[in-house]
């Protein structure tokens, strides 16, 4: 009883608080969308209170201990789903038992983050080649099953590990080399990869013939460097226009498209630009102070399709205006920069890991869904934390937020 008193007294209440803020404010907001589907959202949040006393139950050895299994069963579940899944608005992501549905994608997020906390705490040496290739096994495993499903926009919030890896020690020509993949794997879907292919081959001459002239700086390393980073780069770009015209849906390729064009156009205005250009306009319109709870007309109008999930910031930018706006913002960094701070305080390898991880998974969500309602990004599917409708987004946030948390509050003591 004494240990349980301890475990409340060392709860980092700041968390906890913007939790419940955040959950209850988005319901507000899924409210003036829609009142069934905030009822049920209700529904959630409620019994995500008894998800959260059933995590306490654990103790954080416990999770050390089962992270392999549990990793496994994931890996069997993506896979599982391509037999036995439903498919639902072009992927096959889900799993359906009557009214119930589950997306395996989200315990993905909870078991790599368990995972890669396991590895980093069991070797405790990123810099060795073993330990980061076995990091990498497991990030790729997930990532891939997800991708194909087609889910590329659940496989894209995987990159978030690679902050936390870069926090233990990975180097940051690791993090450049997949950013600029990234970049030339969505550039790939609107430009003919040969000529891309074609200025990386320049780019290639041009670096190898300055190493080769300056004689102080001779290298056969360094030449064998540009030829990977040529040959990897070529194959990145080759790759995104094979998969995009073989594997990914019509819809999937447009919304990427619509990033070099624009959603007047009348060739997506009406079709995968609709939603961007409601969206841009529902926050345009509520201006500094907003038009008030429940008088946003685009929202009433329900202009905004799939306003519930993936889009509903726009309903803050048009109810609350740019003030609420920028609040809801200040709330989320402040949330994620606390994660991180207790992350650092942990006094065991294995919950600064796993709390870097909830931290950077958090922050990544956050980027993109501000970013696809802006039109800055691509719409994937990527919702808002806590916020977007959801049982199966709202049940993994919340597991991966309070496993931290009672991993931080024991670790006040000792990792019991």
């Amino acid at each position: 009883m004494i240990k349980r008193n301890k475990i409340l007294l060392n709860i980092d209440w700041w968390i906890v608080t913007i939790y419940i803020f955040m959950t209850f404010f988005g319901l507000m907001n899924l409210y003036s969308v829609s009142s069934e589907k905030a009822e049920k959202q209700l529904i959630w949040i409620l019994l995500s209170f008894f998800l959260i006393f059933f995590i306490f139950l654990f103790k954080p050895i416990h999770y050390k201990y089962f992270t392999p299994f549990l990793f496994l069963l994931t890996l069997f579940l993506l896979i599982g789903v391509f037999f036995f899944g439903k498919n639902i608005n072009g992927s096959k992501s889900w799993y359906v038992f009557g009214p119930i549905s589950f997306q395996p994608s989200e315990l993905a997020k909870i078991s790599t983050s368990l995972m890669i906390a396991h590895l980093i705490s069991r070797d405790n040496n990123l810099k060795d080649k073993k330990t980061l290739l076995y990091a990498f096994i497991i990030l790729i495993f997930p990532s891939v099953l997800i991708f194909i499903q087609p889910d590329p926009g659940s496989s894209i919030i995987f990159s978030s590990f690679f902050l936390t890896l870069y926090r233990e020690g990975l180097s940051i020509s690791f993090i450049l080399y997949f950013l600029f993949s990234i970049f030339l794997f969505i550039i790939s879907f609107n430009i003919s990869p040969w000529k891309i292919v074609l200025v990386l081959f320049i780019l290639f001459v041009f670096f190898s013939f300055l190493k080769i002239k300056d004689k102080r700086n001779k290298s056969i390393n360094d030449l064998f460097f540009y030829i990977f980073l040529f040959l990897s780069f070529s194959f990145v770009s080759i790759f995104s226009s094979f998969f995009s015209q073989n594997f990914l849906k019509q819809h999937h390729r447009d919304r990427i498209n619509i990033l070099f064009q624009n959603e007047f156009d009348r060739k997506y205005r009406d079709n995968v630009g609709y939603n961007l250009l409601y969206s841009k306009t529902a926050i345009g319109s509520g201006q500094l102070f907003g038009k008030g709870y429940k008088k946003g007309t685009v929202t009433k109008g329900k202009f905004v399709p799939e306003q519930h999930t993936d889009y509903i910031f726009c309903t803050v930018g048009e109810e609350w205006g740019f003030l609420g706006c920028i609040i809801l913002i200040i709330f989320y960094l402040f949330f994620i920069s606390r994660i991180y701070f207790l992350s650092e305080r942990q006094k065991d390898v294995f919950g600064r890991v796993f709390g870097y991880s909830v931290g950077n998974i958090i922050l990544i969500h956050f980027i993109i869904n501000l970013g696809m309602v802006m039109g800055i990004f691509p719409t994937i599917g990527i919702v808002l934390p806590f916020f977007s409708y959801g049982g199966s987004s709202l049940w993994s946030f919340t597991v991966l937020l309070f496993i931290f948390v009672r991993i931080d509050a024991s670790n006040q003591n000792s990792f019991i």
